[in-house]
């Protein structure tokens, strides 16, 4: 039977949920900026609307790029912790 290795457990899931999180913001971007672009399309509305949409985008931006920084901090930690398990148990 294959030993199971931890480390390469962990960079998977890490990479799962970043390409997890690319995907789902892709799809979050489209469905904000669908009524925004018909907005934009209304004169008296085009300001405020492409204001709002710069705003959406910004705020998608920061929420995904946290997850990912998250993610990432997430798996650094894991690699020490799987690091100090393996210097204790000779691994």
């Amino acid at each position: 039977m294959a030993e199971i290795d931890p480390q390469r457990i962990q960079a998977l899931v890490e990479e799962a949920i970043d390409h997890g999180a690319a995907s789902v913001e892709e799809i979050h971007r489209a469905i904000a900026s669908a009524p925004l672009q018909a907005l934009q399309g209304i004169e008296a509305l085009s300001g405020p609307a492409a204001a709002a949409q710069d705003l959406t985008e910004r705020s998608i931006g920061a929420v995904y790029d946290t997850i990912r920084r998250v993610n990432e901090q997430v798996g650094v930690y894991a690699e020490q912790l799987l690091r100090q398990r393996d210097d204790l148990t000779g691994r």
